[in-house]
Formats: structure tokens, C-alpha cells, sequence
């Protein structure tokens, strides 16, 4: 269920004309080229800008601020997090979240209902629409509005789980109580369920939820068996909360319990909190291919503790626990770790006893994370992640090292954050060497913090690799293939489950470089102040490098043994915020880059003017965000007859759909926030802020297509 309704009565006529089913608006919030330097754009509110893409074509699959008018639900922004799948042979699902803040801020959304005890969360949704398969598949070749081919839309979650496996309740305001309630979402309680708001939360009380689901950033939907005869049990949606702030209060550092992820059942929308990869919260999980049919693996990314002025003194209340194995201090766990795999094993509870509810047949109950190590002294010249790409690495150069266990598992007893394997990556590995953590500027340390991990993508031909992203703007691949199985096996055959070390080797694609003799415009991409988009623009002038890499998704294509990779900014560019597609190149040639489009930014032409999409919900311009991607090409594919390859139900063939599909034929699907547009009709119904979701169709040149 939804309670979206209106808080303000009855809405003007301008307001409500701009109230449309999901997928009738066509006008594009982002553009090709500023305005101001296009003969085709027109600086209109509710109109498009330039749509002259230079490297392919893109129409609105669906705008923030439309509604289903079966159900009566609302689009809630701003889009982050997506995936899709078959929902049956006619229907294809895309499943997207809003990176929604609740009473972190102004933009309290409009509350979900779960749980037959009436529960409620404002902050991020997680919702779904529908689409005709056969008119998706269509869908590029013309200029009509999605809506004839939109089939429904709703809510992707009907009951929600908290830690304990309980089926979260209402909260309980009772000071006298100590504000215990019976079945609390942890992440806004101690681990008791107790505790009053605000000796825990940074943010308002909810003014019409019991709770808040903060800010789902990243996700993935993981098919059943995707990898053929390996991967989840069940097709899911795994998303989580990214960051959260707690008051930096005694009471808050020993109670707080942190954020898990959650992972949803997609064919009973049921959502399960998990603890599995830590409490620290995540930017993006992923499902890795490790090979084995007894066993899951993840790739888990994000901050790894961002809990606001929290942080200040949390290390102090961990230190009085007690320091580090080597007798040392922790600092904050904020960004400082490694990357990251867990392997969990299927059909084990969080005991690691025989069960098969949904997260121990998933893997998702029992397992370790893993993190990433070398012996920097001998291979990278003594420099952690972040000095070691802005200063000494080149496109193709490798690391050798190894994923360690951390000295932490989940055991599903629910914690303070004290308690947290978020701490781990402080400690040595079993091989003495510390883990390959951010490590920040020039002179790096294993403890110092450094730019947030921000997406990873699975390797899309299966093998055991994973790309790996920085808000720094470098990125490359990690891949564990070499003995993944072998371990695995041993461990199963010898009961112990959880290997002491897989080895594994870094290769970096794009160092924290200057990209601008790396990017092609293609005639477009002109900025409002006379630059352009081969540079990044912030107060203190041109970054040439990639500022702020936040979405990241590697997708495969016919014809290419490493794919493509598409890159989504975050940066606050001034002029507008960019996203580029790009062939992976591993041999060390630098790769190239080409412009797809740019939206939003403070002065930019169209934003200075107000312009919104729907109209009347531009509030003052500010910086937008690409985020979210997917690709439905392999759901969309024919054979030489003209039937359909993929088969709903069985991820595998979407897998192998997709790698036969040339880059130039694909329909891939990415979102964009708007976070000027919180006026109009999105206020009205309290949809948070606004933005699209869009369907691409590359059309790179014949060299690297």
C-alpha cells in the first residue's frame, strides 16, 4: 500500500493539469548541449533542451511526479538504485528506488505502508513499473510517449523484516517506555528497539511514518541461478542504507546499531534487513559469479560508517572498549577499508546450521567478508588506493594481493555499531600486511580516510571479477578468478566453510588522471560559461580529471570480451553533471569516453531559467545526478525467427541475451535525480524531489562499437 495524498488541500489547476499517468512526459530534464550554445533547445519550463545526442538516442521511459492511474500510486524521486527483469513473457519489470532522506531534510516523502500491523517508513521507496515487452522492444524505433506500453506501477515493497527476522511494528513514543518498541527498525533504535528519537537520530520525528528508510543510493537485482547453474536462490532486489547521522552524544555512541542492507523477495515483496556485510551502510551491493553451486558471493561498496557528527567521538567510546590487536588507536571507520567480497554459503543459517528461509537459502544468513590486501612496500611503492592512482599509476597497471576474512562474522545477534566488523579493516591480515584501504592523500596510511567507494558492477560475462569505483574518479577491475573455486571446494570438503586467503589482482582502467584528450563530444556538450564537458566545473575552476565517479555499471556487448562500462558523476559541476560511455580496455591503452549527456548545474542556462520537467516544480537550480543504470537489451533480444531468447524466470538466458547484442542495437536504462525540482506537484503529493528514468540506445563509432 501507499498513503501518497496530498498535505495542502486542494491543488491549483496549473498544478494538478501538470499530474500525468506514468510515461506521458517526453520532455527531457537532461540535454546534449547547454542552451544557450543550441539552435534547437527550447528555454521553456516543461520543455526539452537540446536532444541532439552525439553517441546515441534517449526518450523518457518515466518522469517523478507521475502517477499509476489503476492504482493511484506515485513515482517518488529522486531515482537511484535499478534493475529489471521478466515478470512473465509479455512483461518486463524495472525495478528502481528513490534516494529519499526522510526528515534529513526538507523533502519528507510521502510514507509506504508495510506489514499487516500498518508500519510505515518515510524517506527512500522502492518501487516498480511494467512495461509491454514487445513494445519496449519497440520502443527506440519511434518518438511516441512510453504510456501506451506502461502496463502498471507500485510499491516493490508490501512487508519488511528488521534484524531479528521480525515483521517491523509501529514505533512507540512512550519516554516512559523509553521509547521501546516491540519490533523496531534498528537502524533508527538501539539494539534493544529502544530509545527515544532524538537521543539517537540527527533528523526530525517523522511527521506521518513510524520510521525512516534512509537513503537507498545504489542497488541490483540478482535473477535466480543467473550464472547458469550458480548464484541466489531467489530473483532479488538488494539495495541498503548508505548514510545516516546519529548525535554525537555517550548515549548515541554505545547504542546506536548502524545501517544494514536489505534484500528483496521479488516474487512476495518481502524485504529482509541482513547483517551480513556489516552495519558500516553501503552505497552498492552486487552479486559476483564465485563458481560454486554450494556457495553466493557479493561485492559490497560504500562509506563503511557515515553516521554524520556521530563519527566525532565514536572512535573515542571504541577505544574505551578497547584498541586495536597491535595496540594501536581505531580511528573513525569512515571510509577506511578495502575492497570488499563476501562469501556466504546456501542453505546455512546466521549459526551456520542447516535452514531454508530466504536469506539462508540465498547465502545471505551465513558468511564472511573478505577484504582486499598487498604488500604495498613491494607493489606500489608503499602507497594505499587513492595516492597510489593520482600519483604513481598508469592505464593497465596491476596489483598483486589477496582477499583476507576480517576477524568478524554475523552472528545475528544485533549489536551497537561498537561491535561492528566495520572496525576489522584496521587490523593485519594473517599475512601481517595491512588491507589496501583508501589510505587519502600523499603520504597514504592504512588508517587514513580517504574518497568514498562509490559503485561497483559485476564482471556481465560471469567470470569472478568486479569494477570497482571512486568518488576520487579512478576505477578498475578486481579479479579473483585464478583459485575462487579451488578454495571453495576446500573449505566446503573440510567443513570449515570460509577460506584463509583468495588470491587476487587489481588492474587498474582509469587512474585519477586527466581524461580530457580521452573524451569525445561529438559536436555537443558546451557549456553555459564557454568550456565544456571535457572538463569538470567546480568553484575553484576546471578539473580535467573525472570528479566524483558515482554510478558505474559494466555491461557486455556482441563482439567484446570486456564489454563497456558507463560512468555517472556526482561532483556538483556548475555547468552540468556528465555521464559517458566507454569500451573497457584492459591492455593499458587509454580508453575513450564519449559523451552521452549532461543535466542540471547551478549555472547552467536552462536551470538558471527554472525550466522542470513536469513544469512548475523547478524550486532554484543546483547540481543534478546520473544515477542508476540497466540493461534490457538481452530481455528485448530475438533470434534469427523472431523469438524472444531470454525466458522469464530463468536469469541465465537474459545473461546470455545480453552478450549477444552489439553495443549500437542495446536499450539500456539510467536515471537522473533532479534535485531542483521539489515544487509543483511533487511537493503537492510529497514525491521528495524529481527526475527521470530514460531508455539509451548507443550509437558509438565503428572503432570502438
Amino acid at each position: 500500500m501507499s498513503a501518497n495524498f496530498t498535505l495542502f488541500g486542494t491543488q491549483s489547476k496549473s498544478i494538478m493539469s501538470t499530474f500525468k499517468p506514468v510515461g506521458t512526459h517526453t520532455a527531457h530534464i537532461c540535454e546534449a548541449t547547454d542552451a544557450a550554445y543550441s539552435t534547437t533547445a527550447v528555454i521553456a519550463d516543461g520543455h526539452s533542451g537540446d536532444t541532439a545526442y552525439p553517441f546515441g538516442k534517449i526518450k523518457v521511459l518515466c518522469t517523478v511526479g507521475e502517477y499509476d492511474p489503476a492504482s493511484g500510486y506515485m513515482l517518488v524521486g529522486v531515482p537511484d538504485g535499478m534493475g529489471a527483469y521478466l515478470l512473465d513473457s509479455t512483461t518486463v519489470r524495472i525495478i528502481w528506488q528513490s534516494e529519499s532522506y526522510g526528515t534529513f531534510t526538507a523533502f519528507e516523502s510521502f510514507p509506504f505502508i508495510v506489514n499487516p500491523n500498518g508500519a510505515s517508513f518515510t524517506g527512500s521507496h522502492v518501487m516498480y513499473v511494467d512495461y509491454d515487452r514487445a513494445g519496449l522492444a519497440d520502443f527506440m524505433n519511434h518518438d511516441k510517449a512510453a504510456v501506451s506500453i506502461v502496463k502498471g506501477a507500485g510499491n516493490a515493497v508490501a512487508a519488511a523484516y528488521n534484524l531479528k527476522g521480525q515483521l517491523i511494528g509501529k514505533r512507540n513514543d512512550n519516554a516512559t517506555q523509553n521509547c521501546c518498541s516491540a519490533a523496531a527498525h534498528f537502524s533508527n533504535t538501539n539494539a534493544d528497539g529502544c530509545g527515544c528519537w532524538s537521543t539517537i537520530n540527527a533528523a526530525r520525528l517523522p511527521s506521518r511514518a513510524d520510521w525512516i528508510m534512509q537513503s537507498l543510493c545504489s542497488a541490483h537485482l540478482e535473477e535466480r541461478l543467473q550464472w547458469g547453474s550458480t548464484g541466489v536462490h531467489d530473483t532479488l532486489f538488494i539495495t541498503n542504507e548508505e548514510w545516516t547521522s546519529y548525535v554525537n552524544t555517550p548515549a548515541a555512541h554505545a547504542q546506536a546499531t548502524g545501517l544494514p542492507a536489505h534484500v528483496v523477495d521479488l516474487a512476495t515483496k518481502n524485504m529482509y534487513a541482513t547483517g551480513v556485510f556489516t552495519l558500516g551502510g553501503f552505497e552498492k551491493i552486487v552479486e559476483v559469479n564465485c563458481g560454486h553451486t554450494a556457495y553466493v558471493c557479493f561485492a559490497p561498496s560504500g562509506y563503511n560508517g557515515a553516521f554524520g557528527t556521530y563519527a566525532d567521538g565514536i572512535a573515542a567510546a571504541k577505544n574505551a572498549l578497547g584498541r586495536r590487536p597491535d595496540g594501536t588507536n581505531y580511528v573513525s571507520p569512515q571510509d577506511v577499508h578495502p575492497a570488499r567480497i563476501y562469501v556466504g554459503v546456501k542453505g546455512r543459517n546466521a549459526l551456520g546450521q542447516p535452514a531454508t528461509d530466504f536469506l539462508s537459502r540465498n547465502g545471505l544468513a551465513y558468511g564472511h567478508v573478505y577484504g582486499f590486501a598487498t604488500n604495498v612496500v613491494q607493489t606500489t611503492g608503499g602507497r594505499y588506493t587513492d595516492d597510489w592512482h593520482k600519483n604513481a599509476a598508469a592505464p593497465g597497471n596491476t596489483v598483486a594481493g589477496a582477499y583476507y576474512p576480517i576477524d568478524w562474522r554475523w552472528n545475528g545477534t544485533v549489536t551497537s555499531f561498537l561491535h561492528d566488523g566495520s572496525w576489522a579493516f584496521q587490523h593485519k591480515t594473517s599475512d601481517n600486511t595491512y588491507f589496501w584501504n583508501n589510505g587519502g592523500a600523499a603520504p597514504s596510511t592504512f588508517e587514513k580516510p580517504g574518497c568514498k567507494t562509490e559503485h561497483n558492477s559485476p564482471d556481465p560475462y560471469g567470470g569472478a571479477r568486479v569494477l570497482q569505483g571512486s568518488t576520487c574518479g579512478y576505477f578498475g577491475i578486481y579479479d579473483f578468478s585464478s583459485e575462487i573455486f579451488a578454495k571453495l571446494e576446500a573449505a566446503r570438503a573440510a567443513g570449515t566453510w570460509f577460506p584463509t586467503k583468495i588470491a587476487a589482482t587489481y588492474t587498474v582502467l582509469q587512474p585519477e588522471t586527466s581524461v580530457v584528450n580521452q573524451i569525445q563530444l561529438g559536436g555537443k556538450g558546451k557549456y553555459a560559461n564557454g568550456n565544456d564537458a571535457r572538463y569538470n566545473i567546480q568553484s575553484s575552476g576546471a578539473i580535467a580529471s573525472f570528479r566524483a565517479v558515482d554510478g558505474l555499471e559494466w555491461i557486455a556487448a556482441a563482439g567484446s570480451t570486456n564489454g563497456y562500462v558507463i560512468i555517472q558523476e556526482d561532483s556538483g559541476n556548475k555547468m552540468g553533471e556528465r555521464t559517458f560511455i566507454s569500451k573497457v580496455r584492459t591492455d593499458g591503452v587509454p580508453m575513450t569516453y564519449y559523451h552521452i549527456a549532461m543535466a542540471g548545474g547551478d549555472s547552467n542556462t536552462r536551470s538558471i531559467a527554472k525550466v522542470g520537467v513536469p513544469a512548475l516544480t523547478h524550486r532554484s537550480a543546483t547540481g543534478y545526478e546520473f544515477s542508476g543504470l540497466i540493461d534490457l537489451s538481452g530481455m528485448l533480444a530475438r533470434d534469427a525467427s523472431g523469438n524472444w531468447i531470454a525466458t522469464a524466470g530463468v536469469g541465465a538466458t537474459k545473461r546470455t541475451a545480453d552478450k549477444l547484442v552489439p553495443i549500437n542495437n542495446k536499450t539500456i536504462a539510467f536515471g537522473l535525480q533532479a534535485h531542483s525540482l521539489s515544487s509543483g506537484i511533487i511537493n503537492a503529493m510529497a514525491g521528495d524531489r524529481g527526475g527521470q528514468v530514460y531508455a539509451y540506445k548507443p550509437q558509438l563509432p565503428l572503432v570502438d562499437a
